[in-house]
């Protein structure tokens, strides 16, 4: 399994990931945001998951003391490859100035731990 970044932004990145079948691909994934710990939030569309961390309605009352962090995750096959997104899917407003810092920081922590699970 070989795993290339395609394209970034602050708030995305898209791998290209080749040399596995899409069940091989669906169980690393899962595999690999439970030990990050996240959780599956919710599965919008086949392909797309949401995976949180954290407590959304601690985060509102206490702010950047209570962390939440939520990825949108969309997997497509193209080709003999498969196209992974990885989005931030919650801004941190919630948790003012701190908590912006605390979901981009999280964000980039996490994209470069797939990275390295995937190579």
């Amino acid at each position: 399994m070989t795993c290339t970044v395609t394209d970034f932004a602050k708030d995305k990145t898209l791998f290209s990931i080749s040399g596995t079948t899409q069940s091989e691909l669906d169980n690393k994934l899962h595999l690999f945001f439970t030990s990050e710990g996240y959780s599956i939030k919710s599965e919008k569309e086949e392909g797309k998951k949401i995976y949180k961390k954290g407590n959304f309605v601690l985060r509102i009352i206490f702010g950047a003391f209570a962390k939440y962090h939520q990825v949108l995750v969309v997997v497509q096959p193209t080709g003999d490859n498969f196209s992974v997104l990885v989005q931030r899917d919650a801004s941190g407003i919630s948790g003012g100035l701190v908590g912006m810092n605390q979901v981009r920081k999280e964000f980039e922590r996490l994209t470069d731990a797939f990275k390295v699970y995937f190579n």
